[in-house]
């Protein structure tokens, strides 16, 4: 009698560690916690206001950077005032929806929440120019965690076919945080001390926080904290935070702070390009729970809508920086009037992304939303080609409108169309590699611009006699760099007419990315939101009370299988 084979091949073990894989991602992937609707009219709210307060809290830093900048006598390093919010919630942004997934979504955050407080609080008490970056890193974190967390718990607390609907609430917030913001910081800091503007933040945040405490009954991971603690995938935190931070810090400060040839650029950017290929590779074949699962790139129709939202990025954040120096820089004015014809673009946003979230509930698809959008985002955009120095109001107000009616039709049904084209336990990370793809995006759309607007003036000035003492780093690391050269009305003019060109250089370079969008709109997919979702086995949607509560209306709903991608492309039934 031949004794038994005991010899494991290769493929066995492959088998057996993606099955340990397979299950310890179902086993903290889902945390579906669906809501009634009475409950919804508490939760939303409040998990909007905090969005809100987080756009407010990074974009209404820009209007008051020169009252900071005087005060805290920042100097060449006052491009590192938004630079140290922006670079350290880029390097967590990936990082938060896999632990969600494992330490629960309603902890993390609130610890989101607590760290963007005291972050705050730390800049509105700074005396130096290196405790504010400091603080602002710590604010930087905590913000890029509530971005993300936001979006996630909404999909947790919502069905698939109510989901656009919120998100496309969600959008409407956003826009409005993004817009109001620099309205805010400088109205603050024109009329009191740019001080309140960090302290501002940690009073709005504390209701926000008291109410998602004991009004949000997300559901607590189960599971001892060491068990939790062994779930981390360190090494691919590790690599994202090192790659990350050696490729924005550098491009950064490109060019204003450093040079391009540089040995601290070169080396710094090279280093981490390299160690970004090592994270995909580790991520590829080391954790059993990455933080950025290469299988999301293989769900159908995903890598399209993630490929937008890395262009969509460069053209988005890179509009929101260059209009108002087009608005200062060009048609001259003040910071806060600035900030005032921005709003058209932000109302119509905000309107448009609210719209088609109620479109999405009645069609259940996304994708007419997604075309129309680029669609008049990448029209408007080619109408920038018509700003110069004489442009009337009420053109400007008209070509901002068709851009941002298409900005809210594509930011938020972009991440449902994600949602409908990847399994449940996979949103949390999802979520958080679209985040962090956009603002990559974002800052490489703002070098690239930042390259364009150098080399176009450079150029345009190189030949011209009366500019040989003017320097085009100047020109375009501060809107306010005109009036602090004294330039003659002659040499004035000069400087803007080659201003123009470079910003219509730069809108052009915005344009070929919508329009890259657009064309990537065949690739989307029309999934419907219609199927059901299946919940996941420890975890309840609803109360027994509120059970009751819809079994008399007739509301509660059989759940059924649920559709989903698997690895390979194909349309698997999970049970």
């Amino acid at each position: 009698m031949s004794p038994p084979n005991t010899d494991v091949t290769a493929q066995d073990v492959d088998v057996e560690s993606r099955a340990d894989r397979d299950s310890d991602v179902e086993s903290v992937g889902g945390q579906r916690n669906t809501m009634t609707t009475k409950r919804l009219l508490v939760a939303i709210p409040a998990l909007s206001v905090a969005l809100f307060v987080s756009f407010i809290d990074q974009t209404s830093v820009s209007t008051a950077t020169p009252s900071i900048a005087d005060d805290l006598n920042t100097g060449a390093a006052t491009s590192w005032i938004g630079a140290s919010f922006l670079i350290a919630s880029t390097a967590f942004q990936l990082i938060n929806g896999r632990l969600s997934d494992i330490f629960g979504r309603k902890n993390l955050l609130l610890i989101c929440l607590g760290l963007m407080a005291i972050g705050d609080l730390g800049c509105g008490f700074a005396r130096t120019a290196e405790q504010l970056f400091a603080c602002r890193a710590i604010a930087g974190i905590g913000g890029g965690g509530i971005n993300s967390l936001v979006m996630i718990i909404v999909s947790d607390i919502t069905t698939l076919q109510n989901r656009g609907t919120y998100q496309g609430l969600l959008g409407g917030v956003i826009a409005l945080g993004n817009g109001l913001g620099p309205l805010l910081g400088g109205t603050i800091a024109q009329k009191a001390n740019w001080r309140w503007v960090f302290w501002l933040i940690p009073i709005l945040m504390l209701p926000t926080a008291a109410i998602m405490t004991f009004f949000l009954p997300l559901k607590h991971r189960s599971g001892d904290h060491a068990a939790k603690v062994k779930k981390i995938d360190f090494g691919g935190i590790a690599l994202n935070m090192a790659a990350t931070l050696l490729v924005l810090i550098p491009l950064s400060g490109a060019g204003v702070t450093y040079a391009w040839t540089s040995a601290f650029f070169l080396s710094a950017t090279i280093i981490g390009l390299v160690l970004s290929v090592v994270f995909v590779l580790y991520e590829w074949k080391v954790p059993a729970l990455p933080i950025m699962p290469l299988r999301l790139y293989c769900a159908p129709h995903v890598w399209a809508l993630l490929l937008q939202s890395f262009l969509m990025g460069q053209a988005y954040f890179g509009g929101l920086f260059y209009l108002p120096i087009y608005f200062q820089s060009v048609l001259g004015y003040q910071p806060m009037a600035a900030g005032l014809l921005v709003l058209p673009l932000v109302i119509s946003s905000s309107f448009a992304s609210i719209g088609c979230g109620l479109y999405m509930k009645w069609a259940n698809k996304y994708m007419s939303c997604v075309f129309s959008g680029f669609l008049l985002w990448t029209l408007g955009g080619g109408l920038n080609l018509l700003f110069d120095a004489d442009t009337d109001l009420a053109t400007l107000i008209g070509i901002l409108i068709v851009q941002g009616i298409g900005i809210g039709l594509t930011l938020q049904p972009t991440l449902v169309g994600m949602y409908a084209n990847s399994l449940n336990e996979d949103r949390a990370v999802l979520t958080g590699l679209r985040n962090f793809i956009r603002t990559i995006g974002g800052s490489f759309g703002l070098v690239v611009s930042g390259v364009i607007l150098s080399n176009t003036l450079g150029t345009q000035l190189a030949g011209d006699q009366s500019m040989m003492g003017v320097q085009i780093s100047q020109l375009t690391s501060s809107i306010s760099s005109l009036d602090e050269l004294n330039l003659s009305e002659d040499q004035r003019s000069t400087v803007l007419d080659a201003y123009m060109l470079g910003l219509h250089y730069v809108f052009i370079f915005y344009v070929a990315c919508t329009g890259l969008c657009l064309i990537l709109t065949y690739w989307i997919g029309n999934t419907s939101l219609s199927k059901e979702e299946k919940m996941d086995d420890e975890e309840t949607d609803i109360t027994e009370t509120e059970t009751e509560e819809k079994s008399a209306k007739g509301e509660v709903a059989v759940q059924g299988p649920v559709m989903g991608p698997d690895p390979n492309g194909r349309q698997d039934e999970k049970q």
